[in-house]
């Protein structure tokens, strides 16, 4: 049987995050790759920290060519923030955007209407 038990370690994540996260339309890769994110930030106490798509991958048992593709989009919709580009050693420095009015995935097309004449 598992111990899990908040003296053992937890992350504190504000109920309105949550609550905006629910209300998202992410796929099960986006959401375990934030939820390795809030691991590795809100977890220790740190707002960024730089994690290699490798490590993601490891993390997540998802092959890292999938990595790539979800973070990208989630960088895209400004959902996940780039703090500095990865360099030849380093991995990129990321961080959760908690401002989630600003997530492009939340954003919703006009309504184009046909022209029925």
């Amino acid at each position: 049987m598992a111990n899990v038990q908040p003296e053992n370690g937890y992350t504190k994540i504000a109920n309105e995050i949550l609550e905006a996260l629910a209300r998202t339309a992410l796929n099960g890769t986006q959401r375990r790759i934030l939820d390795v994110l809030f691991r590795a930030t809100y977890g220790f106490n740190k707002k960024h920290h730089d994690i290699s798509e490798t490590y993601l991958s490891k993390a997540t048992a998802i092959s890292k060519r999938q990595i790539q593709k979800e973070l990208k989009r989630m960088i895209q919709f400004n959902i996940i923030l780039v703090v500095k580009a990865p360099t030849a050693r380093q991995p990129r420095i990321i961080a959760f955007n908690k401002n989630y009015e600003s997530w492009e995935a939340n954003k919703k097309t006009p309504d184009v209407k046909k022209d029925t004449s």
